[in-house]
């Protein structure tokens, strides 16, 4: 059976939405490899009571909890905390008088006893900061420059980023301020979703679901930790492969942050904030997506908006992966992906496929065989993994290499039409086609509510962003001079045993519980920490 995350708010951890409970709980299935986890009695009745919403109980539960969450199968679910002395709110960018009233308004609506910082604001702005006690510190109006001063001018440990023009739900702040009662949290991403509570016209309407759902700064519904390009590391999994693959490129309109250890690089532009989130997850710090900390910020409602954020999107691959030595920033695919991914390319849909299902095939031996579990749900994790894989290679080809599939598809459908085309050049303008358009066909039957358009208009808007978000990339990589936003990297088939190790780090404080709680006791070394 799926296993669920707990039902009532408290604290502890839970267990990823991806995660499956086989033989009769005794066996975790998840992550990204999946990973194949054999648990024994007395770790299988500490998770039943997670699951009711209870917090791990001691040093050996605390080490299994970061195990799990290590491993991409759990997530950390801390008690929300009020905002007390050692917490700032800075409002940055320029979003006209009544947008930066609205949300100032808001924030002492929340948090009366908060005074926030606006920084850039000038003028009218400025005006309405002063007249709502807000301290207005000089510096450029927006980006990367703004939120490095905004940085500069609070003291506090923790400071929050917001976009001037958003409007923070109720509890934001709180559920963010809860992950840093774990020393370990560098900083917490919320979800950021769009306002729609205006009228807005057919098209705009239509703009802006399409904006949302491709270019928005939606993270989704999944608590997730954030990681270099979204890939894997030795250190932290990825969650499974039913959560659906995020861009890794996407904006970060609001971020809550140690003030300690953000040393922001504005010479990065639209690339800072992921330049500085990146880092510190490479320098062992966690940060982390908390999708019950909402934000709701105006929608894109234009189509040279929708455009022009797409493409700088795209723009900020080359730099990101020059700031990082050209590392590969590909999609991450296991070697059978990759190969399908080539064999689509030279007009071979049908090896692709085949390729795609001896991948699954391999993961399911390695799971039946070296993780025990029963082949049912070994075969049910490696079909859910080659969906990921399908998912992960067509948004790679229409967010980078755009131009030549569209090329491709052109090219092989002309050709064939006039008469002259081999059949090769026909499954190869057919499989392009596909790549580039279904993801879209797929996106319109799952969001179509949210606007009232058909699905040849919601494709080629689509389409459009595609084009425009590859060519960012093109434009970001000869500027960076480096194409390692096209260089795929290869991760493991699967995993089975033991979870990640947890470092010694970990291992000498506290699991982030329930404020109060009395604490267990005390680890005496870093002793191996797998959940088997």
């Amino acid at each position: 059976m799926a296993s669920r995350p707990p039902a009532p708010p408290g604290p502890g951890i839970e267990i990823d939405r991806s995660v499956r409970l086989a033989d009769e709980g005794h066996v975790l299935l998840g992550g990204c490899p999946p990973r194949a986890v054999r648990l024994s009695p007395r770790r299988v009745s500490a998770l039943i009571r997670w699951l009711s919403g209870s917090a791990p109980r001691g040093a050996e539960e605390e080490r299994f909890a970061r195990a799990l969450v290590r491993a991409g199968l759990a997530h950390p679910r801390p008690a929300p905390l009020p905002p007390g002395e050692d917490v700032a709110v800075a409002v940055v960018g320029r979003a006209g008088p009544g947008a930066l009233a609205a949300t100032l308004d808001r924030l002492a609506e929340l948090h009366p006893r908060l005074r926030p910082v606006v920084v850039g604001a000038e003028g009218a702005e400025a005006w309405q900061a002063r007249r709502r006690g807000a301290r207005v510190v000089p510096s450029p109006s927006g980006g990367a420059r703004a939120r490095a001063a905004a940085l500069r001018a609070c003291r506090t440990e923790v400071v929050a980023l917001l976009e001037a023009g958003t409007r923070p739900a109720a509890g934001w702040l709180d559920t963010a301020l809860g992950h840093f009662a774990d020393p370990g949290v560098a900083a917490v991403v919320p979800r950021v979703l769009a306002d729609r509570s205006r009228c807005l016209g057919h098209l705009e309407m239509t703009v802006a679901a399409v904006a949302a759902s491709r270019a928005g700064p939606d993270l989704g519904a999944d608590p997730a930790p954030l990681l270099p390009w979204g890939h894997a590391g030795p250190r932290q999994q990825r969650p499974g492969a039913v959560n659906e693959p995020a861009d890794p490129l996407r904006p970060v309109p609001c971020l809550v942050v140690r003030r300690s250890v953000a040393d922001l690089d504005p010479g990065l532009g639209a690339a800072a904030e992921l330049d500085l989130l990146w880092r510190l997850a490479e320098q062992d710090w966690s940060v982390r997506y908390e999708p019950r900390a909402r934000v709701w910020a105006p929608p894109t409602t234009r189509l040279g908006a929708y455009l022009r954020d797409c493409f700088v999107s795209g723009s900020c691959a080359g730099p990101l992966a020059a700031a990082r030595d050209g590392r590969a920033a590909g999609p991450e695919l296991p070697l059978a992906g990759a190969a399908g991914l080539v064999l689509a390319a030279f007009g071979r849909p049908g090896a692709a496929l085949a390729a795609g299902v001896l991948g699954g095939a391999a993961v399911t031996a390695a799971l039946a065989a070296g993780g025990r579990t029963p082949l049912p749900d070994a075969v049910r994790l490696a079909g859910a993994d080659l969906a990921y894989t399908a998912r992960t290679a067509t948004r790679a080809i229409r967010a980078s290499w755009w131009p030549v599939a569209a090329a491709a598809a052109a090219g092989g459908a002309a050709a064939w039409r006039r008469g002259d085309g081999t059949a090769r050049a026909g499954r190869l303008a057919l499989a392009a086609g596909a790549a580039l358009a279904l993801p879209h066909l797929a996106a319109w039957r799952r969001g179509r509510g949210a606007a009232l358009t058909g699905p040849l208009a919601w494709t080629a808007l689509g389409m459009a962003g595609d084009a425009a978000r590859s060519l960012g990339t093109w434009w970001g990589m000869a500027r960076a001079r480096s194409a390692a936003p096209l260089v795929p990297r290869i991760r493991p088939t699967a995993a089975f045993g033991a979870a990640p190790s947890v470092p010694r780090r970990d291992l000498l404080r506290p699991f982030p519980v329930r404020p109060g709680a009395p604490p267990g006791p005390r680890a005496r070394g870093p002793e191996p920490a797998g959940p088997g």
